[in-house]
């Protein structure tokens, strides 16, 4: 029976999300709806999250392939590498998987390939460039998706002659598809050779933002070299204080937890990463030394219990985020909300596995 009523419920769903594709129009909870709702005893806030998960649905396209490329994705069984393996794949295209071991290969899997995408860690992405464009035709699209752009995109640029495209996926392996995933565009040389590749992402949801190495390179140093060196210091600091991060999520509310998450999948990854992306350039440990010194001046205003110095520092950052807060705040509220449904309904399979266990026995 609950089968049955998973596929009536799937057959409905897809019917809405054709339904909003052709309104083209992201259907919110209506008054008529609250009304049903109540009715039904549905609660608001999961109607609300199957809602904008059908509309969010409905802004995916599905264009039919016009040319299947030939792809090969130098470290392709790495985590992001699989990750666009499987969004090539799917879409129709041929792809090739080009690893350590596979460089006897390298005439055939680069040679005859129409775009070749560089899916290795930052420290091997000079090499596997300087390792790979012996190889390529000039009729090749050279691409990466490095985390850094000035030095990386000058290298490309000078060790191909073809079509160069430098992209930064601002999200992990973790995420299952590009929606509402924003991926950096540096356009190298013949940004339209690459066009197909950056229509494939805009057609699955992706949002492309184009700029220069240079520009990219600024902005990064904010969003994840400060972000990582935060949450870094935040678990160094719990695990001196030998604080109990399991028994502290019982004290903690919704949005302490999600950093708490953060602490946790950064320690669950190979550290090599984060720290190059914090150590990289002197821009990057100039603007971690800047904020360590605001932190000690902030915790000396603590210590010295001055509350009408704290406030005015308060004051002057808010009215620096004051245009985006209320914004900020509607984000939040449903991140909150959608983790709420999520622990809930963890709780639930646990207890259900819990007692399937107990009657088995």
């Amino acid at each position: 029976m609950l089968q049955q009523i998973d596929r009536e419920l799937i057959e409905l769903l897809g019917k809405k999300i054709s339904l909003l594709r052709e309104l083209n129009c992201q259907n919110l909870i209506e008054q008529s709806e609250a009304e049903l709702l109540k009715q039904f005893n549905v609660p608001e806030f999961v109607w609300k999250n199957l809602t904008l998960s059908c509309a969010a649905a409905s802004t995916l396209t599905h264009p039919p392939l016009t040319k299947p490329r030939k792809v090969t994705i130098i470290g392709g069984r790495g985590k992001m590498g699989r990750f666009f393996v499987e969004q090539l794949t799917t879409a129709g295209h041929q792809v090739n998987i080009l690893e350590q071991d596979d460089w006897n290969d390298a005439p055939e899997l680069l040679g005859k390939a129409d775009f070749v995408l560089i899916c290795v860690p930052i420290e091997h992405t000079l090499n596997a460039i300087a390792k790979a464009s012996s190889y390529l035709s000039p009729s090749t699209v050279l691409a990466d998706i490095s985390s850094i752009k000035r030095n990386i995109v000058s290298v490309m640029l000078e060790s191909h002659s073809g079509a160069v495209l430098s992209l930064h996926p601002m999200f992990g392996p973790s995420v299952g598809s590009f929606l509402a995933q924003n991926v950096i565009v540096c356009p190298g040389r013949n940004l339209e050779a690459g066009r197909w590749f950056l229509d494939l992402i805009e057609s699955r949801g992706g949002k492309l933002v184009f700029c220069t190495p240079q520009e990219h390179d600024k902005m990064t140093i904010d969003v994840q070299a400060i972000r990582h060196f935060i949450t870094f210091s935040l678990g160094v600091f719990l695990a001196k204080e030998e604080i109990n991060t399991k028994k502290k999520l019982e004290f903690t509310t919704s949005l302490y937890r999600l950093q708490l998450d953060m602490v946790n999948r950064l320690f669950a990854c190979d550290g090599s990463l984060y720290l190059d992306l914090m150590l990289c350039d002197r821009d990057r440990r100039q603007a971690i030394t800047r904020l360590a010194s605001i932190y000690s001046r902030l915790a000396e205003l603590i210590a010295q219990q001055d509350r009408e110095a704290l406030k005015e520092e308060f004051d002057t950052t808010r009215y620096f985020f004051d245009l985006q807060s209320a914004n900020d705040l509607i984000e939040s509220d449903y991140v909150i909300e959608s983790l709420s449904i999520f622990l809930a309904t963890r709780k639930a399979n646990r207890a259900i596995d819990s007692n399937s266990k107990t009657i088995a026995a």
